[in-house]
């Protein structure tokens, strides 16, 4: 994927959002078979309310309301896509593991931190706990790092978040099946549209990409247009893919530019699609790239 781009996972910037720290106007929907809340007047109460960050009058679901039970925790073979923040400046990461029915978890991890890019396996445990999610713990270079997923209805984890305050991490998840993958699974066309940052001038900054490639049996050809905020560039650029049987890929790519691209990847062995981490020091992209098919 020449591009100089790649993204985090959700709008991080809407966590510190000031739409989210306003007071909510209009009530709330109270949830179904729950007693609305009674109602309640005065200085004291509109204090009170102040206190808890609502606004006075506003209707609050009660806690406790049952949510349909989802599946227990599936053993598989999963991959994570992640991205946020550490001390140590921008994160992202691939994952890939393998879950066990006694609980237990192995993978290898694809990461970038900063300037710095490491890979190395890894082992950790899960344990399911209530409404629909499951506790997470991995164990990277002797230190431990907690998460929770939140699962689908099947038991599968679909997205989950860091619950470490040094660590801002959410990741977006997805089933891997226990097969060989080769190149020839991305033949055809594929997209994508990605956030990342780049380092230049002594700082960070942020930009995004939209790209379209097209794949033959690991030989791609692609277009991606590019925002640095003050800049948009458009490159073609062509390139290569080798791909282990399991299912990691390191991917190089030039662009019209003759700027040089490099990535560790991990395809998706249902051919929906691969995705890839930036290992070039100054810049931080990790992206899904979604496979086009009838």
């Amino acid at each position: 994927m020449a591009t100089r781009s790649r993204p985090p996972l959700l709008p991080l910037l809407l966590l510190g959002s000031s739409l989210l720290a306003a007071p909510l106007a209009g009530a709330l929907p109270v949830a179904a078979g729950t007693a609305p809340a009674k109602a309640s007047s005065g200085p004291g109460a509109a204090a009170a309310a102040a206190s808890k960050g609502v606004a006075p009058g506003v209707a609050i679901p009660a806690a406790g309301v049952p949510m349909q039970p989802c599946a227990a925790p599936q053993p598989g073979r999963y991959v994570l896509m992640s991205q946020g923040n550490l001390p140590a400046g921008p994160y992202a990461a691939l994952l890939q593991e393998t879950w066990s029915a006694d609980g237990q978890i192995r993978g290898v991890r694809l990461q970038r931190t900063g300037h710095e890019f490491s890979e190395a396996p890894y082992t950790g445990k899960f344990e399911p706990i209530s409404l629909c999610r499951v506790r997470i713990h991995r164990t990277f270079d002797n230190t431990v790092r907690q998460s929770q997923a939140v699962l689908d209805l099947n038991g599968h984890p679909r997205y989950s978040i860091g619950v470490l305050p040094d660590v801002f991490a959410i990741s977006r998840w997805f089933q891997q099946p226990a097969t060989a993958c080769t190149a020839s699974l991305l033949n055809g066309a594929v997209v994508s549209q990605q956030e990342g940052a780049d380092y230049r001038q002594g700082a960070w900054r942020r930009n995004g990409t939209v790209q379209h490639e097209r794949w033959n049996n690991g030989i791609v050809r692609g277009i991606a247009i590019s925002s640095y905020g003050d800049t948009v560039e458009e490159a073609t650029y062509r390139g290569t893919m080798q791909v282990t049987p399991d299912c990691l890929a390191t991917i190089h790519q030039r662009d019209s530019l003759d700027v040089d691209w490099n990535y560790r990847g991990i395809v998706l062995a249902d051919g929906s699609g691969y995705l890839y981490l930036q290992t070039d020091k100054d810049d931080v992209n990790v992206g899904y790239l979604e496979h086009l098919r009838p």
